[in-house]
């Protein structure tokens, strides 16, 4: 199952529930990661401002899964709708939107 997590915080949950899953308590993922129970509660409550790479990748190593990294697709803009809806006038009326026309002097 795939979620998007947005925040450092949101991540922490995410491990949480991923060890609760697994059935264990944060001081035996603690034990199986090198960390201690503190770090680790801090880090599942969001009282983190960072956390380190090693560390995260060692807890969803043991928690049997991994991290993925894709694009970001931006927010639907306005400016996009007027794109798609000058896109789609060109398509059904050929020549009438790239053609453009000018009074005489």
């Amino acid at each position: 199952m795939k979620h998007q997590l947005s925040s450092l915080a949101d991540l922490g949950r995410e491990v949480a529930r991923l060890r609760k899953a697994k059935g264990l308590t944060q001081k035996e993922l603690g034990a199986l990661t090198g960390m201690g129970q503190s770090t680790l509660a801090r880090f599942e409550t969001g009282q983190v401002a960072e956390f380190g790479a090693r560390k995260l990748l060692r807890l969803l190593e043991v928690l049997g899964h991994g991290l993925a990294v894709t694009e970001e697709r931006p927010q639907f803009t306005l400016d996009d709708a007027l794109r798609v809806r000058r896109s789609e006038a060109a398509h059904d009326n050929p020549g009438s939107a790239t053609t453009s026309f000018k009074e005489p002097l």
